[in-house]
């Protein structure tokens, strides 16, 4: 035990959390480990200065870099960078609100379908034991429930075996069916549920679904913590490549995150994790692959290619969660390249309408865009970067309680809408896109994306030229919070991306936007997204604002209605089959249309 210290994590509502740490390690790899949330953005490499933790004990003595990127009151206050500070003995580390309670993130409740339902409770009675011919209760119950086969777990045929009493006449029971397969047999009814999991480069979604009633029943999301090996896909896979047990440790974080989140949902909604039969799981190709603990080096070169394509089916077992060993993990089919079951997933929620043109768009850390003219679709992925997810900005945060959220100029004064009404903790992307939309609209960005000088007569403005979104005085750490020049540099950067790729599958397919008949924004992120802000920037082309359809969650809305319906999953395999996959990085002058649209549309 000597070379490991006593750590203690106060949160800000005033729990605490006690556990071991190995002396020598930082601080955000033990808090990583642990799975707890905080800021930072540069996959522990020191140059973000964002992972600021108060912490005192015995700890190494500040650096001349972390004294850089810490201002004078905060170190007076004992705040440190969690990837310079190393634990060396008894320590006190004291969170700033980054996570653990988010928004809530909108996922449409699936109906119950219609028909003969997939999954359903019958009851079943089969004939005693009897004494001269004793039939073996396994043969009574299959007989009772052919042609189905039962897959009863050993467990579940050891409490029928204390239920077969000689001189029973009969046993009524209850059989759970799945896909025309029996799951249990008992006594008492017994509720089914399904988890539809959505793994997220930033962020996680859980939704717990009860299969007979076709409804969600509980919503859990956390902030995906293998963030802090790095921001975005490729940051996590060189971290993989370049240290041996990269893709196994950033596996554990992941099945850490989402046990955590099981736990929440089992307990929150008063249920057993044996009444837990499958898992559908979606997410891009490597964020999957980290999922499984499989090798991500395919996607460190051209071609990107990983180690699977179609649908895979595991049980939890195999893959460390913490539920009914034998639960089923589905983890639907992908396109291709980085575009994955996530997009699959949004796209099962789209009726295939073969007479109109649609382009469908999960904007994120790697936006995903399909385009369908007609019945023949084409995808690519679009390496936006993080700065949609309030990460690379400035104050940059996750949409959580405390960040502002909406910003908009009103009579040359900056408005803001801070989540819960609290002060100002940082602000999400939503609100990152509505404040460059108007400073475009007040004629204080120039299309290069230069802020004028003259935006000190209208707002507040440093002495360095940064706007001021919020004062000290209205801030939860007493320090203003600012936008500055480089904050528009990122959003340049990411809704270029997002452009060149809009404009390449419309040259793929022979259309100009005036074709298209729909364009739909999907994520939890694209739900909040205002299409005229989207329009301003030029992140969307010019379109009428009323083919615009945000449509939330549809990644994990497609994963519930996979769930609960095996039409569903069917067209999954038929839609990762037929799209033809784009790889934006080696078509003709793609960097060419992506320097044209790193310009505003002033």
């Amino acid at each position: 035990m000597s070379e490991q210290a006593r750590v203690k994590v106060i949160y800000p509502d005033g729990k605490e959390y006690k556990g071991w740490a190995l002396k020598g390690k930082k601080a955000r790899e033990t808090l990583a480990l642990a799975g707890m949330a905080f800021k930072g953005s540069c996959g522990g490499r020191g140059t973000c200065g964002k992972c600021k933790i108060r912490i005192s004990g015995e700890i190494n003595e500040l650096s001349d870099n972390e004294r850089e990127q810490l201002l004078p009151e905060e170190i007076k206050r004992g705040e440190r960078i969690a990837c310079y500070c190393i634990i060396q003995g008894e320590t006190s580390i004291w969170l700033d609100y980054v996570g653990g309670q988010d928004i809530s993130i909108p996922v449409i409740q699936a109906s119950v379908l219609k028909g003969h339902p997939t999954v359903y409770t019958r009851e079943v009675f089969i004939p005693g034991r009897d004494r001269e011919k004793p039939v073996p209760v396994l043969e009574r119950l299959q007989a009772a429930l052919d042609p189905m086969p039962l897959e009863i777990t050993l467990d579940n045929l050891n409490n029928l075996s204390r239920l077969d009493r000689l001189g029973r006449p009969a046993l009524e029971l209850y059989a759970l069916i799945m896909q025309n397969r029996v799951k249990y047999v008992g006594r008492e009814r017994r509720n089914v549920y399904g988890i539809a999991l959505d793994i997220g480069t930033t962020s996680l979604l859980a939704a717990l679904v009860d299969l007979e009633q076709g409804q969600v029943v509980g919503v859990c999301s956390r902030t995906n913590m293998q963030r802090v090996y790095g921001e975005n896909v490729l940051a996590r896979v060189s971290y993989c490549v370049e240290n041996q047990d990269g893709a196994g440790r950033l596996q554990q974080i992941i099945i850490n995150n989402i046990n955590s989140m099981l736990e929440e949902l089992i307990t929150r909604n008063n249920i057993s994790s044996e009444f837990i039969y499958r898992l559908c799981v979606v997410g891009n190709p490597v964020m999957l692959h980290l999922f499984l603990g499989l090798d991500v080096s395919g996607f460190a070169t051209v071609p990107y290619s990983g180690l699977f394509k179609s649908e895979l089916v595991y049980t939890a077992a195999v893959l460390g969660l913490n539920l009914n060993p034998a639960t089923e993990v589905v983890v639907l089919p992908q396109i291709g390249s980085f575009v994955g079951a996530d997009t699959i997933g949004c796209l099962v929620t789209l009726k295939p309408v073969s007479t109109r043109r649609y382009l469908m768009i999960d904007i994120g850390t790697n936006g995903e865009l399909v385009l369908n003219n007609r019945g023949k679709m084409w995808a690519a992925s679009a390496a936006a970067g993080p700065a949609f997810e309030g990460e690379g900005i400035t104050c940059g945060m996750r949409a959580v309680q405390g960040a502002i959220d909406k910003v908009w100029i009103e009579n040359g004064v900056l408005q803001y809408h801070v989540i819960g009404q609290e002060r100002a903790r940082g602000i999400c992307g939503s609100a990152v896109i509505g404040l460059v939309a108007g400073l475009i609209r007040a004629g204080l960005i120039e299309a290069s994306g230069t802020m004028r000088s003259n935006s000190a007569a209208g707002l507040n403005t440093t002495s360095e030229g940064e706007l001021v979104l919020a004062q000290a005085d209205k801030t939860d750490n007493g320090i203003p919070m600012v936008f500055t020049q480089d904050d528009i540099r990122q959003v340049q950067l990411a809704k270029a991306a997002i452009r060149s790729g809009i404009d390449i599958l419309l040259k793929q397919a022979g259309l100009t936007y005036k074709d298209l008949d729909r364009i739909y924004l999907a994520g939890a992120f694209g739900n909040y997204l205002e299409p005229d802000n989207c329009i301003k920037i030029g992140m969307l082309p010019p379109i009428d604002i009323n083919k615009i359809s945000n449509i939330g969650n549809a990644a994990a809305e497609g994963a519930i209605m996979v769930l609960l319906s095996e039409e569903s999953r069917a067209h999954a395999r038929e839609l990762s089959a037929a799209i033809e996959c784009v790889e934006l990085a080696d078509y003709k002058n793609f960097q060419d249309i992506f320097m044209q649209n790193i310009n505003f549309p002033v």
